[in-house]
């Protein structure tokens, strides 16, 4: 039997899954617990360097096809105002209070007994921490390993099974995915009114694919879950029953309007973070409504979701560029704004969470 660290359902709610025996086969769950997890050989993979040349690739794709010149580019950085630079950092970094707050409530949901003690593993510090850590991870390696190392770090501390820990923080994903899409349509409506420009479709089209799938998936968990369990090998059947009670649980009704309050907030923080960065280049970048912005920002954080290079590293400095060029900014100055930004919401990531991954002791 492999332990699990889920508990009881009180009464009136729906029991934990009774753990099916598994095979002499190793499970998920031994050969993380064996082998680790190491973000130095992920780093160091075939797969990484290959993810980091195509970002590279698509970043000088990018600003050859609209043929950007550098040198003006840094001329516009150098008049950034770095008072409102800093309070669009501060502005970012606050997201991540709100996204521990959000996922200890999932844990709750998900029947982990969290204790939220000074020095626990499942305080707000904590929490803070897991999450900083498996962003940094998702800044260097592809394909949202971070996720799966977050989920590791809660297992090796907290002693929560991996999979239940990646239940919730698949919940997580879709509340994120949700709230993204719902903001991004209702802050285009206010941008554009019923009449989109060419070239947003793309962006509505890649969101609602994967809202699609991501309901699917949960829709999947809830009405095709004896199937799922006759498709599986047996030796995941007590791994999945964990991931899929743990991510059904999460949303539990009496919940969801406090999550939906702090994903909205999550997503508004992002969108205030490209303002400060906007509004530091002052009337050069001209008049842009807030909607606008919003817009923008939230186009551009929905193709971090793109596995293909880490952290979306490409795609989104092209999205942000392309994006403002809608709204008659300058290519030049939209450059400046995309690179500004990404000092923000990546690279200050890349810098504070190897310094973060160097001293934690929770790694």
């Amino acid at each position: 039997m492999i332990a699990d660290n889920t508990k009881g359902a009180s009464a009136g709610e729906a029991p934990v899954p009774v753990e099916l025996p598994v095979t002499p086969e190793v499970s998920p769950e031994a050969e993380i617990a064996r082998e680790g997890f190491s973000l130095w050989e992920r780093l160091r993979s075939p797969r990484t360097l290959i993810s980091f040349g195509l970002a590279i690739a698509i970043v000088i794709f990018a600003l050859r096809g609209l043929d950007i010149d550098l040198a003006t580019t840094w001329q516009y950085m150098r008049q950034a105002n770095p008072w409102l630079l800093l309070a669009g950092l501060g502005i970012f970094y606050l997201t991540f209070p709100l996204r521990a707050l959000r996922w200890r409530v999932l844990l709750r949901n998900a029947g982990v007994p969290v204790d939220e003690g000074r020095g626990s593993w499942a305080s707000m510090p904590a929490l803070i921490e897991y999450i900083y850590l498996s962003w940094f991870a998702n800044c260097i390696v592809p394909a949202k390993l971070g996720d799966a190392y977050r989920a590791y770090l809660l297992k090796h501390n907290g002693k929560v099974s991996f999979s239940t820990s990646i239940g919730t923080i698949f919940a997580e994903r879709l509340l994120d995915m949700l709230g993204l899409f719902g903001l991004l349509v209702i802050s285009a409506y206010f941008t554009f009114g019923a009449h989109m420009p060419e070239g947003t479709q793309i962006v509505f089209g890649f969101g609602g694919l994967l809202v699609v799938m991501i309901l699917g998936g949960l829709a999947s968990m809830r009405w095709f879950s004896p199937l799922v369990h006759r498709v599986l090998p047996r030796r995941l059947h007590a791994f999945y029953g964990r991931f899929e009670y743990a991510a059904l649980r999460s949303f539990r009704p009496a919940i969801l309007p406090r999550l939906i309050v702090l994903t909205a907030g999550v997503w508004l923080l992002e969108g205030f973070r490209l303002f400060f960065v906007i509004e530091a280049l002052g009337p050069a970048i001209g008049t842009l409504s807030l909607s606008a912005i919003i817009f923008v920002a939230l186009s551009s954080s929905l193709l971090t979701a793109l596995p293909i290079t880490p952290a979306g590293l490409g795609v989104v400095e092209g999205t942000i560029t392309v994006v403002l060029t809608f709204f008659g900014v300058d290519k030049h100055l939209g450059a400046a704004v995309t690179f500004l930004d990404r000092l923000i919401n990546f690279w200050s990531i890349v810098f504070g969470g190897f310094i973060a991954y160097i001293f934690s002791k929770r790694r």
